[in-house]
């Protein structure tokens, strides 16, 4: 059994890191990740797409397309697996786990000076205030940083490579026989 198609795989295309390094490099969209990054991206696109046919015919288009993609989903995938390590370095026994919102409440009766309802700026008098300070029991702490870290950022944005892969594998098969 043979098997046919009109277009190439994603290995075929970048069988190397270094082929889809310059090939990013001479692109127009260089730069927006890091080189770290872009290495980590390309084994892990060839590990979800490395045999699967592109949608493109024309390869040049194509790679614009999987450049493009980088570009514009890119940057938020390395902010994201920024700030997941360092919720993953957080001490699980440390007191800033349990560290919850602090509000405070000022009230000032007839202050010197009188604020314009346009105005952002803070009343320097004030006669009284009230501070509120939350702290996390341990589980909740524990719960809330399991629900920041259980959600897979890498996998939403290898996600966004999916359309440029054949969703269905139909090509042309030729079986060929001694016959």
């Amino acid at each position: 059994m043979i098997q046919m198609s009109q277009t190439k795989t994603f290995s075929e295309i970048w069988d190397a890191y270094s082929d889809f390094s310059t090939d990013f490099s001479a692109s127009p969209f260089t730069g927006i990740i890091t080189n770290d990054n872009l290495e980590i991206l390309y084994y892990l696109l060839y590990a979800k797409f490395g045999n699967s046919f592109i949608t493109n015919l024309d390869e040049n288009q194509w790679k614009f397309k999987v450049f493009s993609t980088i570009w514009k989903y890119g940057p938020a995938w390395e902010k994201k697996l920024e700030i997941q390590e360092k919720l993953k370095e957080l001490d699980l026994d440390s007191d800033t786990l349990l560290q919850g919102a602090k509000a405070i409440y000022n009230h000032a009766l007839n202050p010197e000076t009188s604020p314009s309802t346009a105005d952002l700026t803070e009343l320097t008098y004030i006669n009284e205030q009230n501070t509120t300070n939350y702290k996390k029991s341990k589980m909740d702490a524990l719960t809330q940083l399991w629900n920041l870290i259980a959600t897979d950022v890498t996998e939403s944005f290898l996600e966004r490579f999916a359309p440029l892969f054949k969703k269905i594998w139909n090509p042309g098969i030729l079986f060929e026989s001694e016959d």
